[in-house]
């Protein structure tokens, strides 16, 4: 393996596991990322002028995330166990139950990505992602967690030449408390002729009684305030895409990689409904055409900053309701 494509398998792993933000498996988040929603998103990156040509680069995205029970199961038996007076132990010993849940996911995606320097700037780019994702609670209390997806991402000229991209990740959360936790796994995709096989580490360590430290290794660390329905999180991260795209006649792909630092506000306005804001500075960008003959392929972008809202709109209960649910009905 060259050092090129070696250099671009580990900034490629950096941005697919930054597809992990949105779900960060702390135990709010994954209350929420199994339950069913539609969650819809719009992203704004404002202009930021080439390092090495000419024109300006930005980009305009609308994002839209449904999820849907496909198959959920609960069995609870509590059974009073005293032989032991740890509160470990009765725990262990008098309640048995077992809960899984699987879901189905479907997210669609239109982004509109200006290239300054190209004679026809304007890129429409659509992305089509089905797939699967669960949970299952295990005999000792830890949630194991999967999804495995396929995606289409092509440019509107590409599309009648679509190539599938697959994703699965795979792993397991341990509960040290209502806000403590750790989690660890290996997340894997083929992305039109790349393979990546990524393992993540990740966590939330309380700090006082309204903050919480969240990482997910080596793509995200943030701190988030919780007041009531008010969630405050700032943090830096890893982001990015790759899809198929129009170069020189020829279908490529377009790879776009980011770092950046955030700030989100989110209010939880009732039950069923929460809202979204976000603002961050983008600290580097670069884009770059795969599989190229001498043509120049990677372009530098200047610092910018992006905006982003959102909403979403939760129905039933979530995972955890489901099994407490259950236990207290035994």
């Amino acid at each position: 393996m060259n050092k090129r494509k070696h250099i671009q398998i580990i900034i490629f792993s950096f941005l697919f596991l930054a597809n992990l933000n949105a779900q960060t498996f702390e135990v709010e988040q994954i209350e929420q990322l199994f339950r069913p929603r539609i969650r819809v998103e719009s992203k704004y990156i404002l202009d930021a002028g080439f390092k090495d040509t000419s024109g300006v680069f930005n980009q305009k995205e609308i994002n839209s995330v449904f999820t849907f029970p496909i198959k959920t199961k609960f069995s609870a038996d509590v059974k009073l166990d005293l032989k032991s007076l740890n509160l470990k132990d009765i725990l262990n010993n008098s309640v048995r139950f077992k809960a899984s849940q699987t879901l189905g996911v479907i997210r669609l995606t239109a982004r509109q990505i200006n290239i300054g320097f190209d004679t026809l700037p304007q890129k429409n780019i659509m992305n089509a992602t089905a797939g699967l994702m669960g949970l299952r609670l295990s005999k000792k209390y830890r949630v194991q967690f999967y999804s495995a997806t396929i995606t289409i991402a092509e440019q509107e000229k590409t599309i009648n030449n679509a190539v599938p991209r697959f994703s699965a990740l795979f792993g397991q959360l341990h509960l040290r408390g209502l806000r403590r936790n750790f989690f660890y796994g290996i997340a894997a995709t083929y992305s039109d002729g790349l393979f990546i096989p990524s393992p993540f580490f990740g966590g939330s360590e309380p700090i006082g009684k309204k903050f919480v430290f969240n990482y997910t290794l080596p793509a995200q660390l943030n701190v988030q305030y919780k007041d009531n329905n008010a969630l405050v999180t700032v943090g830096a991260s890893f982001d990015g895409y790759r899809n198929g795209i129009l170069y020189v006649t020829k279908r490529k792909n377009l790879n776009y990689y980011a770092g950046l630092t955030y700030a989100s506000f989110r209010y939880k306005f009732s039950k069923t409904f929460v809202a979204r804001v976000e603002g961050g500075y983008i600290f580097y960008q670069n884009m770059q055409y795969t599989k190229t003959d001498n043509v120049v392929t990677k372009f530098g972008v200047n610092p910018s900053l992006y905006v982003q809202v959102g909403f979403s709109v939760l129905f039933g209960k979530t995972f955890w309701e489901k099994v407490f649910d259950n236990v207290i009905k035994n």
